[in-house]
């Protein structure tokens, strides 16, 4: 009996030691797990009530806020949404057929003459159909009156004119 007794009383205080080092191991990983939960919502939020909240829950719920918060969490970063907005944004794009000014890149509509960013001349009405053509056009398809009286006037540089081609009919 008295070597169970001297044998508790040599031990007792390792186990002693055990449970300190025990709990602070766990007082660690709650503190870790309160800072992980905030470093995670920063990254999914921006609503300043939303991650008090959820710092809050993983505070006051030691063991059992990191659960709760990874059910309630938004299932998104803020970076994987602007990537998505981005994407859909890049498909969008390429789904719609846009017209971009030569000279200024900005988008445009295929109907105006003039580029309303920039001011460069992207198109010139027939002077005998009053239609819209093209400024390297050098007939009017719309009635056949040649357009090389009305000379482009404002940086018609950025179009390249292909030289008439000889149609041979045999």
């Amino acid at each position: 009996m008295e070597a169970i007794q001297e044998f508790l009383a040599n031990i007792l205080p390792l186990i002693r030691l055990g449970a300190i080092f025990l709990g602070a191991y766990a007082v660690l990983l709650w503190a870790a797990s309160v800072l992980w939960a905030y470093r995670d919502i920063r990254r999914r939020t921006e609503d300043v009530s939303v991650q008090v909240l959820a710092v809050g829950i993983v505070l006051l719920l030691p063991f059992l806020g990191i659960p709760l918060h990874l059910i309630l969490r938004p299932p998104q970063t803020l970076a994987e949404k602007y990537e998505r907005t981005l994407e859909e944004e890049f498909l969008r794009r390429d789904l719609e057929e846009q017209f971009v000014c030569p000279e200024c890149q900005r988008p445009i509509e295929p109907d105006y003459l003039f580029c309303p960013h920039c001011h460069t001349q992207l198109r010139r009405r027939c002077d005998a159909c009053q239609k819209v053509v093209d400024l390297t056009w050098r007939i009017c398809p719309y009635c056949g009156h040649s357009q090389t009286g009305s000379a482009p006037t404002v940086r018609a540089e950025a179009y390249a004119v292909a030289p008439p081609v000889e149609v041979t009919q045999r």
